[in-house]
C-alpha cells in the first residue's frame, strides 16, 4: 500500500465573530488583540456606546494594516 503524507495547515483563515450586546452596552466575541487596541485608543466608553458600528469600522481598519488611527 502507498504511504500518503499529511503536511500541517498553511496560510489559515480565522473567522472572527464581533457583536454589540445592547442590554449590556458592551462588545462581544473581540478578540484579544482588538480588545487591548480599543482599550488603548482614545475612544470613550460613551462613544462606544452611542456609536458600535463607527468603532467597529475603525477596529477593522486597524486590523487590516490600512494605517494606524490610534496615532
Amino acid at each position: 500500500s502507498k504511504r500518503l503524507d499529511i503536511s500541517t495547515p498553511y496560510d489559515p483563515v480565522y473567522l472572527t465573530h464581533v457583536g454589540f450586546n445592547p442590554s449590556l452596552r458592551e462588545f462581544t466575541g473581540l478578540p484579544n488583540e482588538w480588545q487591548q487596541a480599543l482599550q488603548e485608543s482614545e475612544i470613550s466608553q460613551q462613544d462606544r456606546e452611542t456609536n458600535p458600528a463607527a468603532v467597529m469600522e475603525i477596529v477593522r481598519f486597524y486590523q487590516e494594516g490600512r494605517g494606524d488611527v490610534w496615532d
